[in-house]
């Protein structure tokens, strides 16, 4: 008698020979999102006998092992603790961007004001929308997620809608060329990576989420100046990077904040992935 143990453990093989780096948890990921349960439920009914031939599971394992990304083939990923709603217009929130939230939301926290916050390149909206939550709907910050990606736009109005509804203002526009200021914090992730770095994992993501001119610091090379014309004293700014350009990074904004504090911080890998500026109060 066939069982679901049975079906995870097939499907597993065959994600674990298509070379999926995570075999296991893409079979029960898509498992569980085939049969509307969480992972807890799955276990507990692995000994039953699956309910019907489960078609629409074996085509998600199929398109897997071409390559596809588990977000997509579910339409989820999580963020910070948050289930965020996931399109191939949008790039595939990282682990490692959870640490732009925390970094902000610490210098919001201290505010007394109503500061102003911007996420440039807001994507699927994961950073905003996650700083909303974690501000909670009480704090006076006045929160903005933009892009120039209309269709971004649209998944990440869905996730402000299902998770911080009311708390988040998304406006389309070229980095912060829109933005008239003052600014308090800015945040971003913009596409930081040379061509010469594509692997076949990034494939199926919007390249024009992923790469960017210049060496990959062709964004940021726009955005920082931007930056330092809107951003009053006080304010800060946190911008994800790749680590091969951690010295470019750090004389660009020395260059531009010459009395600010600048600073490349590491993520959980060791690596130099955050530059972060921030400016000192008036006297």
């Amino acid at each position: 008698m066939l069982t679901l143990r049975d079906v995870l453990r097939r499907a597993t093989e065959r994600l674990r020979q298509s070379g999926s780096p995570t075999p296991r948890l893409d079979a029960e990921v898509l498992l569980c999102h085939v049969l509307g349960i969480d992972r807890a439920e799955l276990y507990r009914r692995l000994p039953e006998q699956p309910p019907g031939t489960l078609e629409r599971f074996w085509e998600l394992v199929a398109r897997r092992e071409r390559g596809e990304p588990v977000a997509y083939l579910t339409g989820h990923r999580e963020f910070y603790g948050l289930d965020f709603l996931v399109t191939p217009e949008t790039l595939i929130p990282r682990p490692e961007t959870e640490f732009l939230v925390t970094w902000a939301a610490e210098r919001l926290r201290a505010r007394h004001d109503e500061p102003r916050c911007v996420d440039v390149g807001t994507g699927c909206g994961a950073i905003i929308v996650s700083l909303a939550v974690t501000l909670g709907k009480q704090h006076p910050a006045v929160l903005v997620g933009s892009d120039r990606s209309l269709a971004a736009l649209q998944v990440a109005r869905v996730n402000r809608e299902r998770l911080a509804p009311g708390r988040v203002h998304l406006v389309c526009g070229d980095l912060l060329s829109w933005c008239r200021g003052p600014l308090d914090l800015v945040v971003a992730n913009l596409p930081y990576l040379r061509p010469d770095q594509w692997h076949p994992g990034l494939a199926w993501e919007p390249a024009e989420a992923l790469f960017a001119p210049d060496e990959g610091f062709g964004w940021y090379a726009r955005l920082l100046p931007q930056v330092a014309t809107l951003l009053r004293s006080g304010g800060g700014c946190i911008v994800e990077i790749d680590p091969a350009q951690a010295e470019r990074a750090l004389s660009t904004a020395r260059s531009l904040f010459p009395h600010g504090k600048i600073a490349i911080r590491r993520d959980l890998a060791g690596l130099s992935r955050y530059l972060t500026i921030e400016l000192p109060d008036p006297t």
